[in-house]
């Protein structure tokens, strides 16, 4: 019968979940909603049952035409009493509209098939039963009562006008029919609504045998009240049977009486088919199930209480389930921590999105005027419209061209860094002696390493040395690398630059005998805008910019990247890529949706080139100012 059972029960919640949308908000009173939410479950269920009984009843004694428009008017019976139950919220006013259409809609049925010869005028004395088993009340029999011996005047009036139709042929076996279809209709109400609890024996797995004395029971109910949260236990039904818990007082007073029906009852609709789900999986062999709910809270200010709760199942002898215990604990308060701290992160990454689109919308709107400074001191400097009468103004010219370069690689770096941290940079691999770009570093940095009396060298490990990877990249990487450790080393200092191909990872070692960074600043150091020396009184020029784009680069390689370093000792970074560019433009794995975000806005791209041609465009537009951005970052 679990089946059964498991089928009956949902068919319950569904009813409930129903009449619930028809009532609408909670009222206050807890034992109130529950009265109307069971008034209003009857009134639907007789939408449903009303028209399946009354049409064959009236088909025995009817033409179908009158049997159809009876079965209606019995469908539109309880529409009305659920639409004025919801209108009102009275239980009790509903009641008695139910009692008065339906002492009508016999009365009528009464007259139309012979008065007071009528085989269903016994059905009116019906109304006084179901009147008193809704109400549960002596005035509810009394209304029975009186509706019923209203209906037999009125009866007995009409028919002594001689306003009686005669009796149907087949009116008594339907009278019959509507008999037995009323006993099994409140007979399956009555098995449905107060199911006789199961015997429960608590036989716990690999224990001792259950005791039976009273001091047992005694002591077993004790620990059960000693444990935190509400302890409840439930027949195979679902039914609570006892119910235990340190905070059983202070759960009833959040969510009322769980006895009973109770407890599945202030279960939120929307977790009940979770709970009901759980409970079949003990039934279906599971020993233990654990999951979070929220209890219906009337009256109180917060709507939920956010519960976990734990099944354990409980089996008779013979290995039968017998029911199960549950423990429910509040945690409304770890709920909304959790839902703090999710608004928190939300609004630190709207506000890093935030920063990170201003900063490429700036960087565009940079460019144009800083290319426009920097193409007119060229030309103005190249003295093409006339010279220069006074040597001073060749030097103001220099220096506005030298300005508009460095602060054009400071935004080429921004808008580079700006398009790591947005997913919109891309790498264009290929294949590229690794020599060949560290050749290149030197070329570019060696004059500013011996301005400063600093030695640079370079070391590459014998064997393969080409790798498959961005060029430009790469180079960049190297050159922010060695342009920070020119810019940290005191004069006298070596810089040196090592590079080998290892077990297929590219292995660039840039070390130097510079300043060091404090152990305490070295965690930071690679976030943007983040120096060794952020203080005002600071030595050392630059954005903090360079390692954070090297850092970001070797992300988009797929390699890694480490510092090590002691201050007033020096410091070794070690990039490692891998040397075949398989990890390169890889997604981050807890990206939502794999698509970057584009702003700002890019017209579609034309149909992508041969390998190799982007790579070198690209690079070339990008090589102009890596001297300059070491120098800054």
């Amino acid at each position: 019968m679990t089946k059964l059972d498991n089928l009956i029960d949902r068919m319950k919640l569904a009813g409930r979940q129903t009449a619930e949308s028809w009532l609408g908000s909670v009222v206050s009173d807890a034992q109130t909603h529950e009265r109307r939410l069971s008034a209003m479950t009857r009134c639907l269920s007789g939408i449903v049952l009303a028209p399946m009984i009354t049409a064959p009843v009236l088909l025995i004694a009817f033409s179908w035409p009158h049997a159809i428009a009876g079965a209606l008017a019995a469908a539109a019976l309880p529409v009305a009493a659920a639409g004025l139950l919801a209108a009102t919220g009275s239980a009790r006013l509903a009641g008695r509209a139910a009692l008065f259409a339906v002492t009508l809609a016999l009365g009528g049925l009464a007259v139309m098939s012979g008065g007071l010869a009528s085989p269903f005028l016994p059905l009116l004395a019906l109304l006084p039963l179901e009147a008193a088993m809704q109400s549960r009340r002596l005035s509810g029999l009394t209304l029975g009562l009186v509706s019923a011996a209203a209906a037999m005047l009125a009866v007995a009036a009409l028919d002594a006008a001689g306003h009686a139709a005669p009796v149907p042929a087949g009116a008594l076996a339907a009278s019959v029919l509507a008999f037995a279809f009323y006993a099994l209709v409140r007979g399956l109400a009555f098995g449905l609504e107060n199911p006789r609890p199961a015997p429960v024996a608590i036989v716990a797995e690999s224990a001792e045998p259950a005791r039976t004395s009273s001091s047992a029971q005694a002591g077993a109910s004790d620990l059960l009240d000693r444990l935190p949260g509400l302890v409840t236990l439930h027949n195979p039904r679902g039914d609570v049977l006892r119910v235990y818990g340190a905070d059983h007082a202070d759960f009833t007073r959040k969510i009322g009486d769980v006895a009973g029906k109770g407890f599945v009852n202030r279960i939120h609709v929307a977790d009940r088919i979770a709970f009901l789900d759980a409970v079949d999986s003990l039934r279906r062999g599971c020993s233990r199930s654990q999951l979070e709910l929220r209890f219906d809270c009337p009256g109180e200010a917060a709507q939920f209480v956010h519960v976990a709760v734990a099944l354990s199942a409980e089996r008779d002898a013979d290995g039968v389930f017998a029911g199960f215990l549950i423990q429910t604990r509040d945690i409304s308060a770890e709920v909304a921590d959790y839902v703090r701290a999710n608004a928190v992160v939300e609004e630190a990454e709207s506000a890093n999105a935030s920063k990170t689109r201003f900063l490429a919308a700036v960087s565009h709107e940079l460019r144009t005027p800083l290319n426009a400074i920097i193409g007119f001191s060229d030309i103005l400097s190249r003295e093409m419209f006339g010279a220069f009468s006074d040597e001073r103004q060749r030097e103001y010219v220099g220096l506005i061209h030298q300005s508009g370069a460095h602060l054009l690689s400071l935004v080429n770096t921004m808008l580079d860094m700006s398009k790591i941290e947005a997913g919109r940079y891309e790498v264009f691999v290929e294949a590229f002696p690794i020599g060949d770009v560290i050749d290149s570093c030197d070329a570019m940095l060696r004059l500013q390493a011996a301005n400063r009396c600093i030695t640079l060298t370079r070391r590459l490990a014998r064997g393969p040395d080409e790798v498959v990877a961005d060029r430009s990249a790469v180079q960049q990487i190297l050159i922010n690398l060695v342009g920070n450790a020119i810019k940290f080393t005191e004069p006298g200092g070596v810089v040196n630059v090592d590079a080998a191909i290892r077990d297929g990872r590219l292995q660039l070692v840039v070390s130097d005998t510079g300043i060091g960074i404090p152990a305490d600043k070295l965690a930071r150091i690679g976030e943007p805008f983040v120096q060794a020396q952020n203080e005002l009184g600071r030595h050392y020029e630059g954005t903090g910019l360079g390692l954070s784009l090297v850092k970001g680069l070797v992300d988009l390689h797929g390699g890694s990247f480490t510092i090590e370093s002691a201050e007033g000792e020096g410091t070794v970074v070690t990039v490692e890529l891998p040397a075949d560019g398989s990890g390169a433009n890889r997604q981050p794995c807890d990206s939502p949706d794999g698509v970057a975000v584009v702003f700002p806005p890019l017209l579609p791209k034309a149909a992508r080139k041969p390998a190799g041609i982007p790579a070198r465009t690209d690079a070339r537009s990008r090589n102009e100012d890596y001297v300059e951005t070491a120098r800054i970052a």
